[in-house]
């Protein structure tokens, strides 16, 4: 028939999918969803800090100049709806590791623009 499933504070519960052909996704954060078995398709994502270090190197400054620039970036999916359902959508159903390539390179890039300017 189906099943009970609960997240703690730092996972989101995404469900989507049902028996009357639902497109709407329900997101739980440190709560509990139904899911009928079969017909619902039920994941978590993470909502742990990540921690990335982002290197540019050889990156041109405007007056020409090289740069090469390490930082560090401490990052994690926020709960308000809007952003996790956004989240869900770039993010679900990929590792740990894939999520942190993606940001760190989104992180790289601006880094970038800014030594650039």
């Amino acid at each position: 028939m189906g099943n009970i499933h609960t997240v703690g504070p730092n996972e989101a519960l995404i469900v989507s999918g049902g028996c009357c052909g639902s497109r709407l996704k329900k997101t739980r954060v440190g709560s509990w969803a139904w899911a009928w078995w079969f017909v619902t398709d039920v994941q978590r994502l993470s909502l742990e800090v990540m921690t990335l270090n982002p290197v540019c190197e050889c990156v041109e400054t405007a007056q020409g100049v090289p740069l090469t620039v390490t930082g560090v970036a401490q990052v994690k999916i926020m709960k308000n709806p809007e952003l996790l359902q956004t989240a869900s959508e770039q993010f679900l159903g990929k590792k740990e590791h894939e999520i942190k390539s993606t940001v760190l390179q989104t992180l790289e890039g601006h880094l970038r623009a800014i030594l650039g300017k």
